[in-house]
Protein backbone atom coordinates (compact mmCIF):
# COMPACT_ATOMS: atom_id res chain seq x y z
CA UNK A 1 0.00 0.00 0.00
CA UNK A 2 1.51 3.15 -0.96
CA UNK A 3 2.06 5.90 1.57
CA UNK A 4 -1.29 7.98 -0.22
CA UNK A 5 -3.39 5.14 0.17
CA UNK A 6 -2.64 4.33 3.67
CA UNK A 7 -2.95 7.87 4.58
CA UNK A 8 -6.36 8.12 2.90
CA UNK A 9 -7.62 5.01 4.50
CA UNK A 10 -6.60 6.26 7.95
CA UNK A 11 -8.45 9.33 7.45
CA UNK A 12 -11.23 7.58 6.48
CA UNK A 13 -10.88 5.48 9.74
CA UNK A 14 -10.39 8.26 11.70
CA UNK A 15 -13.48 10.17 10.18
CA UNK A 16 -15.58 7.09 10.49
CA UNK A 17 -14.38 6.91 14.73
CA UNK A 18 -15.38 11.03 14.60
CA UNK A 19 -18.67 10.21 13.36
CA UNK A 20 -19.27 7.03 15.77
CA UNK A 21 -18.40 9.03 18.62
CA UNK A 22 -20.45 12.22 18.09
CA UNK A 23 -23.34 10.51 17.12
CA UNK A 24 -22.76 8.21 20.08
CA UNK A 25 -22.70 12.07 22.15
CA UNK A 26 -25.60 13.20 20.62
CA UNK A 27 -27.94 9.94 21.10
CA UNK A 28 -27.19 10.06 25.00
CA UNK A 29 -29.51 13.42 25.72
CA UNK A 30 -32.14 12.67 22.98
CA UNK A 31 -32.60 8.96 24.64
CA UNK A 32 -32.88 10.42 27.68
CA UNK A 33 -35.18 13.13 26.61
CA UNK A 34 -37.50 10.05 24.85
CA UNK A 35 -37.26 8.06 28.15
CA UNK A 36 -38.05 10.97 30.58
CA UNK A 37 -40.89 11.60 27.98
CA UNK A 38 -42.05 8.19 28.56
CA UNK A 39 -41.92 8.80 32.20
CA UNK A 40 -43.80 12.18 32.25
CA UNK A 41 -46.68 10.01 30.12
CA UNK A 42 -46.51 7.14 32.16
CA UNK A 43 -46.64 9.70 35.56
CA UNK A 44 -49.89 11.34 33.65
CA UNK A 45 -51.44 7.89 33.70
CA UNK A 46 -50.56 7.57 37.01
CA UNK A 47 -52.49 10.26 38.29
CA UNK A 48 -55.51 9.39 35.67
CA UNK A 49 -55.64 6.35 37.32
CA UNK A 50 -55.67 7.60 41.05
CA UNK A 51 -58.52 9.77 39.97
CA UNK A 52 -60.55 6.97 39.00
CA UNK A 53 -60.15 4.84 41.83
CA UNK A 54 -61.82 8.00 43.80
CA UNK A 55 -64.17 8.20 41.90
CA UNK A 56 -64.77 4.06 42.45
CA UNK A 57 -64.22 4.89 46.33
CA UNK A 58 -66.95 8.03 45.89
CA UNK A 59 -69.07 5.79 44.21
CA UNK A 60 -68.95 2.96 46.81
CA UNK A 61 -69.38 4.89 49.50
CA UNK A 62 -72.59 6.63 47.88
CA UNK A 63 -73.95 3.09 47.58
CA UNK A 64 -73.50 2.21 51.06
CA UNK A 65 -74.71 5.36 52.27
CA UNK A 66 -77.60 4.65 50.25
CA UNK A 67 -77.96 1.26 51.11
CA UNK A 68 -78.08 2.45 54.87
CA UNK A 69 -80.56 5.07 54.36
CA UNK A 70 -82.96 2.82 52.77
CA UNK A 71 -82.11 0.13 55.79
CA UNK A 72 -83.39 2.96 57.97
CA UNK A 73 -86.29 3.59 55.58
CA UNK A 74 -87.34 -0.16 56.06
CA UNK A 75 -87.12 0.07 59.42
CA UNK A 76 -89.64 2.92 59.52
CA UNK A 77 -91.81 1.24 57.95
CA UNK A 78 -92.06 -2.05 59.75
CA UNK A 79 -92.85 -0.34 62.94
CA UNK A 80 -95.78 1.11 61.19
CA UNK A 81 -97.07 -2.18 60.77
CA UNK A 82 -97.86 -2.48 64.30
CA UNK A 83 -99.95 0.61 64.02
CA UNK A 84 -101.58 -0.15 60.70
CA UNK A 85 -105.44 -0.90 61.46
CA UNK A 86 -107.02 -1.99 57.77
CA UNK A 87 -105.48 -5.42 55.83
CA UNK A 88 -105.65 -3.29 52.84
CA UNK A 89 -102.92 -1.15 54.62
CA UNK A 90 -100.94 -3.30 55.54
CA UNK A 91 -100.94 -5.43 52.72
CA UNK A 92 -99.78 -2.48 50.64
CA UNK A 93 -96.82 -1.92 53.63
CA UNK A 94 -95.67 -4.80 53.57
CA UNK A 95 -95.37 -4.98 49.58
CA UNK A 96 -93.47 -1.92 49.90
CA UNK A 97 -91.27 -3.52 52.36
CA UNK A 98 -90.66 -6.23 50.20
CA UNK A 99 -90.09 -4.49 47.36
CA UNK A 100 -87.43 -2.03 49.06
CA UNK A 101 -85.67 -5.56 50.06
CA UNK A 102 -85.34 -6.61 46.86
CA UNK A 103 -84.17 -3.21 45.93
CA UNK A 104 -81.57 -3.24 48.97
CA UNK A 105 -80.69 -6.86 47.81
CA UNK A 106 -79.74 -5.51 44.43
CA UNK A 107 -77.95 -2.54 45.89
CA UNK A 108 -75.45 -4.67 47.95
CA UNK A 109 -74.66 -6.70 45.06
CA UNK A 110 -73.68 -3.88 43.63
CA UNK A 111 -71.54 -2.60 46.50
CA UNK A 112 -69.83 -5.73 46.73
CA UNK A 113 -68.96 -5.33 42.99
CA UNK A 114 -68.27 -1.63 43.43
CA UNK A 115 -65.54 -2.97 46.26
CA UNK A 116 -64.38 -5.60 44.30
CA UNK A 117 -63.58 -2.82 42.03
CA UNK A 118 -62.14 -0.62 44.16
CA UNK A 119 -59.72 -3.64 45.43
CA UNK A 120 -58.34 -4.54 41.85
CA UNK A 121 -57.80 -0.81 41.05
CA UNK A 122 -55.69 0.05 44.24
CA UNK A 123 -53.53 -3.79 42.97
CA UNK A 124 -53.27 -1.97 39.89
CA UNK A 125 -52.11 0.90 40.94
CA UNK A 126 -49.67 -0.70 43.37
CA UNK A 127 -47.99 -2.46 40.57
CA UNK A 128 -48.01 0.50 37.64
CA UNK A 129 -46.32 2.60 41.05
CA UNK A 130 -43.92 0.26 41.50
CA UNK A 131 -42.83 -0.23 37.22
CA UNK A 132 -42.75 3.42 37.45
CA UNK A 133 -40.24 3.57 40.21
CA UNK A 134 -38.39 1.55 38.12
CA UNK A 135 -38.51 2.99 35.41
CA UNK A 136 -37.58 6.45 37.05
CA UNK A 137 -34.74 4.68 38.46
CA UNK A 138 -33.81 3.25 35.64
CA UNK A 139 -33.96 6.85 33.88
CA UNK A 140 -31.42 8.02 36.39
CA UNK A 141 -29.15 5.37 35.98
CA UNK A 142 -28.79 5.74 32.23
CA UNK A 143 -28.85 9.88 32.67
CA UNK A 144 -25.48 9.30 35.27
CA UNK A 145 -24.32 7.01 32.73
CA UNK A 146 -24.28 9.14 29.57
CA UNK A 147 -23.22 12.04 32.13
CA UNK A 148 -20.26 9.50 33.37
CA UNK A 149 -19.37 8.88 29.58
CA UNK A 150 -19.49 11.82 27.96
CA UNK A 151 -16.48 13.57 29.13
CA UNK A 152 -14.34 10.62 27.93
CA UNK A 153 -16.25 10.42 24.30
CA UNK A 154 -14.72 14.14 24.00
CA UNK A 155 -11.17 13.45 24.61
CA UNK A 156 -11.62 11.02 22.18
CA UNK A 157 -13.40 12.90 19.55
CA UNK A 158 -10.30 15.59 20.30
CA UNK A 159 -7.61 13.32 20.16
CA UNK A 160 -8.81 12.23 16.81
CA UNK A 161 -9.93 15.76 15.82
CA UNK A 162 -6.06 15.92 15.84
CA UNK A 163 -4.93 13.11 14.51
CA UNK A 164 -6.86 13.29 11.27
CA UNK A 165 -6.00 16.49 11.03
CA UNK A 166 -2.07 15.43 11.28
CA UNK A 167 -3.13 12.76 8.35
CA UNK A 168 -4.90 15.09 6.28
CA UNK A 169 -1.19 16.91 5.38
CA UNK A 170 -0.83 14.28 3.06
CA UNK A 171 -3.36 16.30 0.55
CA UNK A 172 -2.51 18.12 -1.98
CA UNK A 173 -3.16 22.17 -1.95
CA UNK A 174 -4.71 22.22 -5.06
CA UNK A 175 -7.55 19.63 -3.56
CA UNK A 176 -7.88 20.54 -0.18
CA UNK A 177 -11.24 22.71 -0.95
CA UNK A 178 -12.62 20.38 -2.76
CA UNK A 179 -11.94 17.95 -0.10
CA UNK A 180 -13.43 20.31 2.82
CA UNK A 181 -16.76 20.75 0.35
CA UNK A 182 -17.09 16.99 0.29
CA UNK A 183 -16.82 16.68 4.29
CA UNK A 184 -18.88 19.24 4.94
CA UNK A 185 -21.30 17.55 2.73
CA UNK A 186 -20.89 13.75 3.16
CA UNK A 187 -18.46 13.12 6.41
CA UNK A 188 -16.37 10.19 6.72
CA UNK A 189 -18.24 8.94 3.04
CA UNK A 190 -16.32 11.76 1.36
CA UNK A 191 -13.71 9.15 0.90
CA UNK A 192 -14.47 5.59 -0.63
CA UNK A 193 -12.61 2.80 -0.85
CA UNK A 194 -12.31 0.81 -4.16
CA UNK A 195 -14.03 -2.83 -4.23
CA UNK A 196 -12.29 -4.54 -6.51
CA UNK A 197 -12.30 -2.50 -9.81
CA UNK A 198 -15.56 0.20 -8.56
CA UNK A 199 -16.21 2.92 -6.37
CA UNK A 200 -16.98 1.41 -2.94
CA UNK A 201 -19.50 4.27 -2.73
CA UNK A 202 -20.85 4.72 -6.15
CA UNK A 203 -19.80 0.64 -7.49
CA UNK A 204 -19.37 2.73 -10.84
CA UNK A 205 -16.51 0.59 -12.60
CA UNK A 206 -13.44 2.50 -12.76
CA UNK A 207 -10.92 2.18 -16.00
CA UNK A 208 -7.52 0.73 -16.03
CA UNK A 209 -5.94 4.08 -16.48
CA UNK A 210 -7.86 4.92 -13.18
CA UNK A 211 -6.63 2.18 -10.98
CA UNK A 212 -2.70 2.13 -12.44
CA UNK A 213 -2.82 6.04 -11.67
CA UNK A 214 -5.11 5.09 -7.75
CA UNK A 215 -2.32 1.90 -7.29
CA UNK A 216 0.59 4.47 -7.80
CA UNK A 217 -0.77 6.67 -5.29
CA UNK A 218 -2.15 9.45 -7.11
CA UNK A 219 -5.49 11.31 -5.76
CA UNK A 220 -8.46 10.93 -7.80
CA UNK A 221 -11.82 11.65 -6.98
CA UNK A 222 -15.21 9.31 -8.33
CA UNK A 223 -17.50 10.96 -10.62
CA UNK A 224 -19.74 10.48 -7.74
CA UNK A 225 -17.18 13.25 -5.63
CA UNK A 226 -15.68 10.97 -3.52
CA UNK A 227 -11.77 10.52 -3.22
CA UNK A 228 -10.99 7.71 -3.72
CA UNK A 229 -8.16 4.83 -2.57
CA UNK A 230 -7.09 1.24 -2.15
CA UNK A 231 -7.62 -0.34 1.28
CA UNK A 232 -5.51 -3.55 0.78
CA UNK A 233 -1.99 -4.02 0.16
CA UNK A 234 -3.03 -6.98 -2.09
CA UNK A 235 -5.21 -4.76 -4.35
CA UNK A 236 -3.62 -3.91 -7.58
CA UNK A 237 -5.10 -2.26 -11.21
CA UNK A 238 -4.53 -6.30 -12.36
CA UNK A 239 -7.52 -7.89 -10.14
Amino acid sequence: MTPTNAGLKEIHDVREQLERLTKEIEMGPRQIAARQKSGDARKAELETRRTKLKQMKVAAEQKSLQLKSSEGKIHELEGKLNVITTNREYDALRNQIAADKMANSVLEDEIIEALDGVDAMQADLKRFEQELAVAEAEVAAYSAEVRQREPGLRQQIEELQSRVGDVELILPPEIVPTYRRLVNAYGARALAKVTGKSCGECFVGLTSQTLVELKDGKFKFCTCGRLMYFAEPSQSAEQ
